[in-house]
Order: structure tokens, then C-alpha cells, then sequence
């Protein structure tokens, strides 16, 4: 792909001389601009809108930081904000965060300077972090927060409703006539942790008959070698769940690795489901019952908020919550309790 030096090396001209042309200036002469134009046809160079944009001082993008771009959930969620940014006419610029390394403020600082980024999408468990916000504000970049662990009036919020997910997807064990049921969590600090396990936690209680077992709910950290070590533990007790609930897949898919190593046939010998849909649920087998996060209308309303609704407190704008809606995914993962 052709860049900038390219053209004025062909051209024969500075980059100074090639970025005056972009720009429109008057003051290079008619017969250089031809010259400049000739080589950027001949070498097909397009000049990147999102260049200009920071040459004239502002940003036609929106800036996400991700602690773990690897996770999931926040590969899911980038490539559904990548759309809905290419929709919505926008460049989306990520940047790797991390905040609990002692120059968060510098690396913030840093991102925001080299991209001019004013709107930015905060992901968990970034979004939870109010000294992020604080320094956003002071910045004077807004935002909005997706699944957030509390409501923050200064920003726009898009979630899904994930304990009523959780009581769901052990609600579709309960009906398969499972009361022997697991529960692996993620990291104790995580708001969906939480209220994964409180969805969880509703559904066993209203069985009743001790059907919550309090030594069957292991913290896997949303991880899948801590999942798996959690999974062996549970199933190699003196007694064993028919099922397994994991708060998220990749932990879902450690369940069925564990299983398996220990010669148990899913869903034969145990049931598990996971949570949030991304891929390994339809790549590992059997394909994972789990319940699927609402990405591209996450990405699309944290867009809108952005760019169509003005910050909190603009103009007696109040903070706005939305609220998507989930779908539970039943695969093959997931059976009846055998007689």
C-alpha cells in the first residue's frame, strides 16, 4: 500500500509539499499540484480520512481500550463496534489499557493525545473504574459505559440484564430435570460475576430442598485453566453435579475438557452451559448451550448515545440506561436427566 513518502519521492516534492495538496492549501503552485496528483493516481494512494481529521484538530473516531483484546466477550464487542462505527460513519481507534499497572494515567493520557479521540466506549471492567472517568472528564472526552457494575451520571449506560440471563439458562437445567447443579464464577471484583451468580443463586432457591449447594460454586476467574482445575474438583467429589452452569464460555468449554479427561460424556453424564456466545461456543463439541449477548445492538445504541445524544448534563441531558435484550442458545450440550 502506498504511503505519503511514496508519492512525494514520485512526485518530487516534500511531504510538506504532498500534505498541502491534501489539505487544499492555495499556496502551492497549480503546475506542483498536478504533479502531486499524478503520482497519487499512479500509485492508487488514498489519503486516510482519519488523518485529516487529526491534522485539523479534531476526530471523526471513537476510541475503546481493552485490558485483554484476546478475551471473548471484548473481541466480540470490538468487532461489533467496529461496524456499527463503519455505519454510523465513524473511525473506531482501540488502544491496549492497563489499569492496574501504576501509569494508567500516562498510557490514558498518551492514547487520548496521539488520537484526538473526544467519544470513547468503556468495556468491563474498565467501565467500573472511576478514576478512569474522572480523568475522561478532565480530559473533556465523553463516554459511555457498557455493562457497567453501577449507574455513573455523567455517562450513558448499555447493558444486558445478566442475572435474569443466569436464572434463565438454569431455569432451561431445572427444566431438563437437573437439581444437581454447579456454579463457576468469575473474578470476585466483576459485576457480572455477581449477578450471574445472584440469577444463579434465584433459580436454585425457589427449587428449594437445599438444592443450592454452597461447596458446588467455585471461582474460575473467567479463565479456562482455573476453570478446569475448579471442574476436576467438583467432579471428582465424593458426590457429582449433573450439571454444570459456567459464567462465561471459555470456562464452559474448561467444564467439558475436565469431563471428558475423566471419561464423563456431555451431555450423557453432565449438562453444562455457559454464558456471553462467543466463538468456541459453535467450534468446541458439543456445540455450547450458553446465553448470547446482544453485541452488534450494544455497540449500535453505545454509537447513538455518543453521536446523536448529547453527553450527561449537556443541556439538562440526563444519563440514559439501556437495557437489550438476551437470547438463550440451546445446543447440544445440554440433556435431560437421564432415569
Amino acid at each position: 500500500m502506498a504511503t505519503i513518502f511514496d508519492v512525494a519521492d514520485l512526485a518530487g516534492v516534500s511531504i510538506k509539499t504532498v500534505s498541502r495538496v491534501l489539505n487544499g492549501s492555495t499556496s502551492v503552485r497549480a503546475t506542483t499540484i498536478e504533479k502531486v496528483r499524478a503520482a497519487m493516481s499512479e500509485l492508487d494512494y488514498r489519503p486516510s480520512s482519519a488523518a485529516r481529521e487529526l491534522r485539523k484538530g479534531k476526530s471523526n473516531a471513537i476510541g475503546m481500550l481493552f485490558g485483554d483484546p484476546s478475551s471473548g466477550f471484548q473481541s466480540r464487542l470490538h468487532h461489533a463496534a467496529l461496524q456499527a462505527c463503519n455505519d454510523a460513519g465513524y473511525f473506531l481507534t482501540a488502544g491496549l489499557f492497563r489499569e492496574e499497572e501504576d501509569n494508567w494515567d500516562e498510557q490514558l493520557t498518551q492514547f487520548l493525545n496521539r488520537t484526538s479521540i473526544e467519544k470513547m466506549i468503556l468495556v468491563p471492567p474498565l467501565c467500573g473504574s472511576t478514576a478512569l472517568h474522572d480523568r475522561l472528564i478532565e480530559q473533556g472526552a465523553s463516554f459511555v459505559l457498557v455493562s457497567p457494575s453501577r449507574a455513573v451520571a455523567v455517562a450513558h449506560a448499555v447493558c444486558m440484564d445478566d442475572r435474569r440471563a443466569a436464572r434463565e439458562i438454569t431455569e432451561h437445567l431445572l427444566g431438563l430435570g437437573h437439581r444437581r447443579i454447579a456454579h463457576i464464577t468469575g473474578p470476585s471484583d466483576h459485576a457480572a460475576t455477581r449477578l450471574r451468580r445472584e440469577g444463579f443463586e434465584d433459580a436454585m432457591r425457589a427449587v428449594g430442598d437445599g438444592a443450592l449447594r454452597p461447596d458446588w460454586i467455585r471461582p474460575g476467574l473467567f479463565r479456562f485453566k482455573p476453570a478446569l482445575e475448579c471442574a476436576r474438583q467438583i467432579l471428582t467429589g465424593p458426590d457429582r453435579p449433573t450439571a454444570i452452569f459456567a459464567a462465561n464460555d471459555e470456562m464452559a468449554a474448561a467444564v467439558c475438557f475436565a469431563a471428558n479427561s475423566l471419561g464423563l460424556r456431555v451431555p450423557d453424564d453432565l449438562s453444562v452451559v455457559g454464558f456471553d456466545d462467543v466463538a468456541i461456543a459453535t467450534t468446541m463439541w458439543p456445540p455450547l448451550t450458553t446465553v448470547a449477548q446482544p453485541y452488534a445492538q450494544m455497540a449500535r445504541e453505545s454509537v447513538r448515545l455518543l453521536t446523536e445524544v448529547g453527553p450527561p448534563g449537556d443541556a439538562g441531558q440526563a444519563a440514559e440506561k439501556v437495557t437489550i435484550d438476551h437470547a438463550l442458545k440451546v445446543r447440544q450440550s445440554t440433556a435431560a436427566l437421564a432415569d
